[in-house]
């Protein structure tokens, strides 16, 4: 049988398979409430474990049960694994939990300061930068490591950028002769050609930008 390749990652917003409700598991095919096993959860876990202290900064037994419900494994390319394959897979992946830390000394100069940064399983990286080496002729690449659920917020922040955009598109040429439809289209090809040109004269390209977001992620933490 030839050996398939794959990822483990983190189930993004609405890919949650269970939902933790009070000290329950129950699937989220249910629709139970509480709160869905996904990268939220994950990233609300790490910020509250972040904050303990001593002996407390440690992650549970039932913590890590519950981060390894909140990852999926995918094939690279997708399809090729069973369901009951990608659990045995999960299953049998060890999830470490290790926490940075920071020893005060006498001075601020002699505090000493760990700072871990977890290097990805092969082909894990490589799978975002695949769809980056050639990408598409006919729209921009998706911004890296950024999902789905990260673009109406995006759109909400730069609202008023995009309001000053529309604003700014000059008149077309015999206004009154046009209808609405040629009028919609005027402004959105004039809007069209300026984020394209401003895209491409970037001097941070496609895989330079993957690398630089992966840079960002591994040393500042998402803050």
């Amino acid at each position: 049988m030839p050996k398939k390749d794959y990822i483990i990652v983190g189930r993004d917003v609405g890919e949650a398979k269970y939902n933790l409700v009070g000290d329950n598991i129950i699937p989220s095919e249910q629709n139970p409430g509480g709160t869905p096993l996904d990268v939220i959860y994950v990233g609300k876990l790490m910020g509250d474990m972040s904050e303990r202290k001593g002996d407390d900064r440690v992650a549970s037994a039932e913590e890590i049960k519950l981060i390894r419900l909140s990852m999926r494994v995918d094939s690279v390319p997708p399809g090729l694994l069973k369901d009951s394959e990608a659990e045995m897979i999960l299953e049998n992946t060890e999830i470490k939990v290790v926490f940075d830390t920071r020893t005060v000394g006498d001075c601020i100069h002699e505090d000493t300061n760990v700072r871990i940064l977890p290097v990805p399983s092969d082909g894990t990286l490589k799978a975002g930068l695949e769809h980056l080496e050639i990408p598409p002729d006919d729209k921009p690449f998706q911004p890296p490591l950024s999902y789905p659920v990260d673009e109406n917020l995006m759109l909400a922040y730069m609202l008023d950028e995009i309001v000053e955009k529309v604003i700014a598109v000059k008149e077309p040429e015999k206004l009154k002769e046009k209808s609405w439809d040629q009028i919609r289209a005027h402004i959105a090809g004039a809007i069209e050609a300026e984020l394209t040109k401003k895209a491409n004269e970037d001097t941070v390209k496609q895989i330079a930008a993957f690398h630089r977001a992966v840079g960002i992620y591994m040393t500042n933490l998402c803050r």
